[in-house]
């Protein structure tokens, strides 16, 4: 009894360790925005939520950094298998692309008439190969590009007419070929509109805070803080003019003016990053999904499932996430209430 607890206990700790790493963790360490984001100064909250953003981030960043080694280091580790399965699915045997290789390294830095014959042997070397591939010689390449439009024409009639007798050759062959390709092209649309989906969601919200830093009223209020902190500065310039009522009157005029500019845009910004976190914390689904045909699309493409952890995609978007959050004092640049001469910058 006392040793099944001690193994129940420690699955449960490592099924704990393992779930630190997964992004629905990090979604619950996200904090909330604080309250007061145009108050003045500095304050605990906002000293509170700096600080554990900056915590947050950090584990996050050692995640995403600990997973993309792993992915480099698995598909190091399968840099071989890729080659060859690269080599399988252009048609040519492992043996041509192996002397191709050799001929290439044997091949440097030759001169003369050594680099004349390495040429000689490439090309003919390559003629096979493509021979192997698509059952045309480089020599019927050449002639094509000679012939006209009639004898190109009757080129490809007999192509067309060849490759149609080695399907009824073997028919069956032919129908398994055109189903797989079928079933290839079916898997990548699939992970196409899921990835087109899910990216189109991603850059509307980055559009939507561009759209409220671009709008007619922020752009007209951020002129019109420009066109005071300018006559301030003018001010300042002036001889004799420290205590003056007018240094006064503008220092508070834009004092009020940062505080408007702060209460109507930041609002707005929370709003974005509500929804923006709402789509994030739903999207999570969606990207394990969109992983796993990933992987089944690389696993055809280079013949290794390039990702064998999931939740990568989904912590790449809660780091998306979580630097618009960081960034929720955009736009608290009010300055200290006038208090006498300050001195100019």
């Amino acid at each position: 009894m006392k040793t099944s607890l001690i193994t129940c206990l420690l699955c449960c700790l490592f099924c704990f360790s393992n779930a630190q790493t997964m992004p629905e963790t990090f979604m619950g360490m996200l904090p909330s925005p604080p309250g007061g984001i145009c108050s003045e100064g500095e304050n605990d909250a906002k000293s509170t939520f700096i600080e554990k953003v900056g915590e947050v981030r950090a584990k996050l960043n050692d995640e995403i950094s600990r997973r993309t080694e792993k992915i480099e280091n698995h598909m190091e580790a399968n840099k071989e298998k890729m080659a060859q399965h690269a080599m399988a699915r252009t048609g040519v045997s492992p043996e041509l692309m192996q002397q191709m290789m050799a001929l290439e390294k044997a091949s440097k830095g030759a001169t003369g008439d050594q680099a004349k014959a390495y040429k000689e042997q490439k090309k003919a070397l390559a003629d096979q190969m493509m021979q192997q591939s698509t059952n045309i010689s480089m020599a019927e390449m050449e002639n094509l590009k000679n012939m006209d439009k009639a004898g190109k024409t009757a080129w490809a009639e007999a192509y067309a007419t060849e490759k149609k007798a080695e399907v009824m050759a073997d028919p069956k062959a032919y129908q398994d070929k055109n189903a797989k390709m079928m079933k290839d092209y079916k898997l990548v649309e699939k992970q196409r509109l899921l990835a087109d989906s899910l990216g189109a969601q991603m850059v509307k919200f980055g559009k939507q805070i561009q759209d409220l830093e671009t709008s007619q009223e922020a752009i007209a209020m951020q002129t019109q803080i420009a066109e005071k902190e300018a006559k301030l500065n003018e001010e300042y310039k002036k001889d004799n003019r420290q205590n003056d009522n007018e240094i006064k009157s503008l220092s508070n005029s834009i004092r009020n003016a940062q505080i408007s500019y702060c209460n109507m845009q930041s609002p707005k910004y929370l709003n974005i990053l509500s929804r923006y976190k709402t789509f994030v914390q739903a999207s999570l689904t969606p990207y394990y999904r969109l992983e796993k045909l990933t992987n089944q699309v690389n696993a055809i493409q280079t013949g290794v499932e390039i990702n064998t952890e999931l939740g990568m995609m989904g912590l790449q978007a809660i780091s998306s996430y979580l630097g618009r959050l960081s960034d929720v004092y955009r736009y608290n640049h009010i300055n200290p209430e006038y208090v006498g001469y300050i001195g100019a910058e």
